[in-house]
């Protein structure tokens, strides 16, 4: 038996054999304040300049990522949107992964709409693209697979510090975030279960390309401003 006691024996250290449902036991067993230490642990390594698992960056589809703990088994990852009033819902791309993942929506408004690909000649049609990361992610090959139709099939509501959201590998989904107010998630992913993951483009978007496939590192200053945020949003609430 494995003692895993919440978020924080992952970020602090959990037992090198644990495995993926021993910390994601933990991770959605975890309560206000387990989270609320997590963050607060970060913020004082931040301060301190240290980067408990890399810089953080700008992820192409607008949020900050911020590694807060690697495992042998799996991955904790801080997810930030920044506020901003009074422009569109962002909405990702409809895409897969190459794990499975559960997700704690911390503060903000957000929701996943899960899509089925079908052959139905009604359904929106879709290009679908192939991508291959190396280097840690920071670089992909890109292969078109043709087009095909998506079809919306759930809507996943999320309630701040309400439950979790939980997915494979295999569902292609989108997230739509709501940018009137910053928007916080804590992600555990597990092992990686294959080595490509798909997105799928409309037909009259510019197809993707390969290289480089994340943004760009953010000022020091501004990402421990948005971890700050976070630790308000979950110790104000």
């Amino acid at each position: 038996m494995v003692n895993v006691s919440g978020v924080p024996a992952l970020v602090d250290g959990a037992p090198a054999g644990a495995t993926y449902a021993d910390l994601h036991a933990a991770f959605i067993a975890s309560t206000r304040e387990d989270i609320a230490a997590s963050l607060l642990n970060l913020a004082t390594a931040l301060r301190a300049g240290r980067y408990p698992a890399g810089r953080p960056y700008r992820h192409v589809n607008g949020f900050t990522k911020i590694v807060m703990a690697e495992h042998p088994s799996a991955r904790l990852t801080l997810h930030f949107w920044p506020a901003a009033p009074d422009t569109p819902d962002d909405v990702s791309r409809p895409h897969d992964h190459r794990f499975a993942f559960s997700s704690i929506l911390l503060g903000g408004r957000q929701h996943f709409a899960e899509l089925d690909v079908t052959d139905d000649p009604d359904a929106e049609p879709w290009r679908c693209f192939e991508y291959r990361p190396y280097v840690q992610g920071r670089i992909a090959t890109v292969t078109a697979r043709g087009r095909v139709g998506l079809i919306p099939v759930r809507t996943v509501e999320r309630e701040p510090l309400d439950g979790y959201y939980r997915t494979s590998s295999t569902v292609v989904h989108q997230a739509i975030t709501h940018r009137d107010q910053p928007c916080v998630t804590l992600v555990l992913r597990g092992p990686r279960e294959r080595r490509t993951s798909k997105v799928y483009y409309r037909p009259s978007e510019p197809p993707p390309r390969g290289g480089l496939q994340f943004g760009r590192h953010l000022d020091h200053d501004e990402v421990v401003r948005q971890v700050d945020q976070a630790v308000s949003l979950v110790t104000t609430m």
